[in-house]
C-alpha cells in the first residue's frame, strides 16, 4: 500500500511540473462517509474535503487529472440510562488522499462543458481518534483513544470511484462516489469491513 501510495503521489507532482498541463483546480466540499462491517450494523460519519487537482489533456477529450486532498471526517454516538448515567463516543479522523482519474470532458455551450471521471485513489490516515465521555449522577470524566495504537486497524487504503462534473465559468460543481477495496481491519481472520465515500464539491479551475 505504501508503494501504491508513494507512485501515485509522485505521478502528481511529476505532471505538474511539466508545462503540458492545461488546467488547474482547487476544490472543497461535503464528505459521507459510510463504514460496512461484516455482522454489524453500517456506521456512517460526516466531513469534508479541500485540495487541488491538475487536468493534462492526453488525446481527445480526455485527460488525466491526478491531484493531492485532505479529508476529515466525524461520527458521535449518545447513549443514557434516565437522568443517572449517560455515555457518548466520538470518532475523527484525518487522511490525505491522492487521487489518479481519467476525465472525459464535452463542451455543452461556450465556457461550459460537463466531464466524467473515474479512476483509484490511494488513502493514507493521518490521525485517527475516539474520544468517549461518561459521567454518572452528576461527575462526569473523558479519555481518548488513538486508533492507530491498534496494530489491527488499517492506515492505508485504496478507492476506485468515480464521478459527474461542471463546468460554467471557471466554476466547478462535481458529484463522486468511491468504494474502499482494502479491508479496514487487518488479519486472515479479521471481519469484512469496507469504506465507502459520498463527495461533493465545488472549485475554480484557473
Amino acid at each position: 500500500m505504501k508503494k501504491v501510495l508513494s507512485v501515485l503521489l509522485a505521478a502528481s507532482l511529476m505532471l505538474a511540473g511539466t508545462e503540458a498541463f492545461a488546467q488547474i483546480s482547487i476544490n472543497a466540499g461535503y464528505l459521507n462517509s459510510t463504514t460496512k462491517t461484516h455482522g454489524e450494523n453500517p456506521s456512517n460519519a460526516n466531513g469534508a474535503f479541500a485540495g487541488f487537482s491538475f487536468n493534462l489533456p492526453i488525446v481527445g477529450n480526455f485527460a488525466i487529472a491526478p491531484g493531492v486532498y485532505y479529508s476529515v471526517i466525524s461520527a458521535k454516538e449518545m447513549g443514557s440510562l434516565g437522568t443517572i448515567f449517560s455515555a457518548s463516543g466520538k470518532f475523527t479522523e484525518h487522511s490525505i488522499n491522492v487521487p489518479l482519474y481519467l476525465n472525459y470532458g464535452m463542451d455543452l455551450a461556450r465556457d461550459t462543458n460537463v466531464f466524467i471521471y473515474a479512476g483509484p485513489t490511494a488513502q493514507y490516515g493521518l490521525a485517527s481518534t475516539t474520544k468517549l465521555s461518561a459521567s454518572i449522577a452528576g461527575v462526569s470524566g473523558s479519555t481518548t483513544e488513538n486508533n492507530y495504537d491498534d496494530p489491527d486497524y488499517n492506515r492505508f487504503n485504496v478507492y476506485l470511484g468515480g464521478g459527474l462534473g461542471f463546468e460554467v465559468n471557471h466554476i466547478l460543481v462535481t458529484v463522486g462516489y468511491d468504494y474502499g477495496m482494502i479491508n479496514l481491519i487487518k488479519g486472515d481472520n479479521a471481519p469484512k469491513s469496507h469504506r465507502s465515500n459520498i463527495k461533493i464539491g465545488v472549485g475554480f479551475a484557473f
